[in-house]
């Protein structure tokens, strides 16, 4: 067997190694952690689709190619978790699958070595562990879009337009690549061609990409109307990019980020050297350049960018997966024997981009009130520029330092250092306390009644209120004080209200049969007018549920039960309770018809439901209410 087969085979196994370490780890972690609040909130629009035509039927929620790709795994499970933890594996696999393929295909670029480096990288990281599998259609876009990015690699614009169409028909966010696509083809055209008919390949990208669009927009519009089309996709995408409400949040957003995510974030500036230094038999400089100019322009796009969720880091997912396969292949080759390296700027060039490099690392670290172990970080650029700064002669015997030194520093802020904070990250995760309120939820609504939790918590139910199906933080604000900026966001595609009010609310579920609500942070959150009519009409039963129970006043006066069933009288002193003339006391538990009720009592009492269940048992570890392990 010759010695490339060896290798060949041997990156074979390393590669489907890694895949399968990334396979387990996702898998273990769906059935572990609690599922995003939004997750519950995408899985519910998914299930729309099953009977609905967006832009007709509904108001969608981004565009829609995504929402059809989620629906058959959705329909293929039963149950209300199992059918989320299906779709969630569903992307595992996926994600498996395409990592394997690509590390195949890039390896046409790049050496092995460098694509299992950025492999593992990107695998052992957090953004990839918690949020890969996440119930959204975001990764879905990036993923047509990174397709995209390895067509332009193999100069086959046409089809890496279509396919970047096909990423925006998945996403709007898909904008971020289609931009940094035309700005590197337009650098590259600077930097190598400047002739106007070799400008054809940026027009044969936009084309493929725009007819995609094109045929989006028409093939809707035929189903409704233009305006309604044009208004989801770009006019309510506009609204939501352009709302600042989350403005205040940018540096914990980024704190979370880079805290668990070091490496990844810290390090690319420093694929910028790869330009300034080549080698001999460099054939993929133009590539690298490319790729390093792609990556930079869509990394830095999101540094001014206001709403930074965590989880919006999925846009970086492919990004990094190429930047670092090139950089690392670089690096290889710069520390290999011998190298004979050129330098297209200058040593003190390359010595004044590291101090500025090291002093923005030493401001981030502060600004952000990161580990100081971080610091540890520095230890890479300056070993880096270091080796490539010193003279051929002392280079040889300074690889045996600075690259162990360069790949120890790698392990520790890339592995090491985040993996000793996933404990205390994970004992926060844990989803056994969400599992248990979303299974009872859904026996308790298997009878007659609605319920309330800030979010559709089970995706094949809604709820009743306008007002409240979808709690985000702009439309709780809206509640507590109304104003023109906060409207432009009260869209229908995400269960808005824009005429939602305190009062309209609370008319809403006197009207309502609404049997419980589900406590949480949004819940909590709510204008004190609201809480206290939920006050007023339901009491804690088991976890996180406040089950039907309306508080009756002393004195003589009527009522209106909105349930049949049996209910317990409760009361704080005892005292005589007549309900249609008949005398009980507290502690009894009285059969009760839905409709008026006359009542005479000298103490304040509550009539509350007893739910039917079916036998299930309510677990008893989850008795206390732990509103903020509903949802996060």
């Amino acid at each position: 067997m010759t010695t490339d087969k060896i290798q060949h085979r041997s990156f074979i196994l390393s590669l489907a190694g890694v895949c399968l370490v990334y396979l387990v780890m996702v898998l273990a972690y769906n059935r572990y952690a609690m599922l995003s609040v939004d997750e519950f909130w995408f899985a519910h629009f998914i299930y729309r689709y099953k009977d609905g035509l967006p832009y007709r039927d509904f108001a969608p929620y981004k565009t829609i190619l995504g929402y059809y790709l989620l629906l058959p795994p959705m329909l293929s499970a039963r149950g209300i978790m199992q059918t989320l933890i299906t779709v969630k594996d569903t992307f595992a696999f996926l994600n498996m699958f395409i990592l394997f393929i690509s590390s195949l295909w890039l390896t046409r670029y790049f050496s092995r070595t460098g694509v299992l480096i950025s492999l593992f990288i990107l695998v052992s990281s957090e953004i990839v562990l918690s949020y890969s599998t996440q119930i959204r259609v975001d990764l879905l876009g990036y993923w047509f879009c990174f397709f995209s990015l390895l067509f332009l690699l193999e100069k086959r614009f046409l089809t890496a337009g279509i396919l970047l169409g096909l990423g925006f028909a998945t996403t709007q966010k898909a904008i971020w690549y289609i931009f940094a696509g035309n700005c590197a083809l337009a650098i590259q055209w600077l930097a190598y061609d400047r002739q106007i008919k070799n400008l054809r390949n940026l027009a044969a990208f936009n084309a493929g990409c725009g007819a995609l669009i094109l045929m989006y927009l028409a093939l809707w519009s035929w189903v409704t109307d233009w305006n309604t089309v044009i208004n989801s996709v770009f006019h309510e995408a506009s609204a939501m990019y352009r709302l600042d409400w989350y403005d205040t949040a940018r540096r914990l957003f980024w704190q979370n980020i880079i805290l668990h995510n070091p490496l990844l974030f810290l390090l690319w500036p420093l694929t910028l050297v790869s330009l300034f230094v080549t080698h001999e038999n460099d054939t993929r400089f133009r590539d690298r350049m490319f790729i390093v100019i792609f990556a930079c322009v869509i990394l830095l796009s999101l540094i001014p960018y206001k709403q930074v969720f965590p989880y919006y880091m999925q846009v970086t997912i492919p990004v990094f997966f190429v930047l670092y396969a090139a950089f690392a292949s670089w690096t290889q080759a710069v520390f290999s024997p011998a190298p004979a390296l050129r330098l297209f700027v200058s040593k003190r060039f390359l010595q004044a981009f590291l101090l500025i490099y090291l002093a923005a690392i030493l401001l981030l670290i502060s600004f952000l009130e990161l580990p100081g172990a971080y610091l540890f970080f520095c230890l890479i650029p300056v070993s880096l520029i270091a080796y490539i700064t010193s003279g051929n002669s002392a280079r040889a015997s300074l690889r045996s330092l600075f690259l162990p030194l360069i790949l120890l520093t790698v392990l520790f802020v890339g592995l090491i250092y985040p993996v000793s904070l996933l404990p205390a990250r994970l004992a926060s995760m844990n989803g056994d306390y969400q599992k248990a309120q979303v299974r009872m939820i859904g026996s308790l609504l298997a009878t007659r009644g609605d319920y309330v939790a800030g979010v559709e918590l089970i995706y094949n139910r809604n709820q009743p209120i306008a007002g409240l199906r979808h709690l985000m933080g702009p439309a709780i604000d809206y509640l507590y004080k109304p104003t023109p900026r906060l409207r432009t966001v009260m869209l229908a595609s995400l269960y808005e209200d824009p005429d939602a009010t305190a009062d309209s609310v609370i008319q809403s579920l006197r009207s309502s049969a609404v049997k419980f609500y589900v406590n949480n942070y949004r819940i909590n959150a709510l204008p004190y007018k609201i809480k206290h009519y939920l006050d007023s009409q339901y009491e804690h039963w088991w976890g996180s549920i406040y089950l039907y129970a309306p508080r009756i006043p002393r004195g003589k006066g009527l009522f209106v039960l909105k349930f049949s069933g049996q209910y317990l009288i409760e009361s704080d002193a005892a005292g005589s309770i007549e309900i249609n003339g008949k005398p009980y006391a507290r502690g009894d538990r009285i059969s009760l018809q839905q409709g008026e009720f006359s009542s005479n009592a000298i103490v304040d009492y509550r009539l509350k439901l007893l739910p039917d269940i079916n036998g299930q048992k309510p677990d008893p570890r989850f008795q206390k209410d732990q509103w903020n392990k509903v949802m996060f």
